[in-house]
């Protein structure tokens, strides 16, 4: 473990949240607005894996459940993400509940309204650092026991996120809001005005469903949905542009992402669909000067699995009822 993780207990941290390249598989996290947008439970699960070269790159796993409560506009949903740092030294876990609305305006005009309320976990273990004391001054080996006896150290607090999606017939656009209230992650706060919390997050995404009518049949639908994410969180700003293909139970896509600073990078994915069952793989390259680094950074890849019980064939006309809108499509 670097030297440098020992300023960490001399400086306030603050991290910020990690953005799944296969945004449309985590809808829980992208904008809690998206809690139940099928016409029956789901369950998703989603791992990401950033810049394998390096033992202490970032590792996140995220689950979700939602429902949609039958005859009503209310929909529920619970979600969970775990991020592990600095070979799992550092861990941000997140847990919360969400809830969302469906108000119509006009027979094809909507908005869903969501809400979020959970906590904000943030942990250090000093077990897995090494402290200068047992470096070897001319091998720089790592020998003995270190003096330093520290216990591992853990705050957590409420957080709260909001979100709102606008759509109708084949388009949609939606903002959230995440850690509205800037939950307290501060573990070694030695001036209290020197930290206001984790950073809050707004997320922006728009989109539309062009369907493929002259190749698409009903067992094979073809469909092409363009669409944009921005995330601003404290300095980081990202955007997302690409597009997603379907046809049938296959769908691939494109995305190139920029940080305004500089290009970030190409995101290629793919996704296979049977029955209840969704699983994606997406690859990331690194088109930024991070590339260049000495042994390269490695793949950063994700995989998603989700469980659909919309897309079961005595439930599937159900599609067709209550508030169910194809322009959600690439989202399920």
């Amino acid at each position: 473990m670097p030297l440098l993780l020992l300023f960490l207990t001399a400086l306030p941290l603050s991290a910020q949240d990690p953005v799944f390249s296969q945004f449309y598989a985590a809808p829980l996290r992208l904008n809690p607005a998206l809690a139940g947008i099928g016409a029956a439970p789901r369950l998703t699960v989603n791992y990401r894996t950033q810049h394998t070269s390096y033992p202490s790159a970032f590792v996140t796993m995220a689950a979700s459940y939602e429902q949609p409560v039958a005859k009503t506009p209310s929909s529920f949903g619970v979600r969970f993400m775990s991020d592990r740092q600095l070979e799992g030294a550092y861990r941000n876990t997140e847990a919360a509940l969400v809830y969302s609305y469906d108000v119509q305006f006009t027979p094809t005009l909507h908005a869903r309204l969501g809400l979020a309320a959970g906590i904000l976990n943030t942990s250090l273990d000093f077990s897995r650092l090494t402290f200068g004391d047992i470096l070897d001054p001319v091998t720089g080996s790592a020998e003995g026991t270190s003096r330093e006896i520290l216990e591992a150290a853990s705050n957590t607090s409420a957080d709260f996120g909001a979100g709102v999606v606008v759509y109708g017939g084949s388009h949609y656009g939606g903002v959230s809001f995440e850690h509205i209230n800037r939950p307290d992650e501060n573990l070694f706060e030695l001036n209290n005005q020197l930290y206001s919390g984790r950073p809050q997050r707004l997320t922006l995404t728009a989109g539309s469903q062009i369907d493929l009518k002259s190749i698409s049949t009903r067992k094979r639908p073809a469909y092409v949905t363009p669409n944009i994410l921005y995330v601003g969180q404290a300095k980081l700003r990202q955007l997302t542009l690409g597009s997603y293909f379907g046809y049938g139970p296959l769908a691939i896509g494109g995305w190139y992402r920029h940080a305004f600073e500089n290009a970030d990078g190409f995101i290629t994915a793919v996704s296979f669909r049977q029955d209840i069952l969704r699983v994606g793989f997406s690859y990331d390259a690194v088109v930024s000067d991070l590339r260049n680094v000495p042994g390269g950074l490695g793949a950063t890849f994700e995989v998603s699995v989700m469980i659909d019980f919309a897309d079961s064939d005595r439930l599937k006309k159900n599609r067709f009822r209550r508030r169910y809108s194809e322009c959600f499509r690439m989202f399920q």
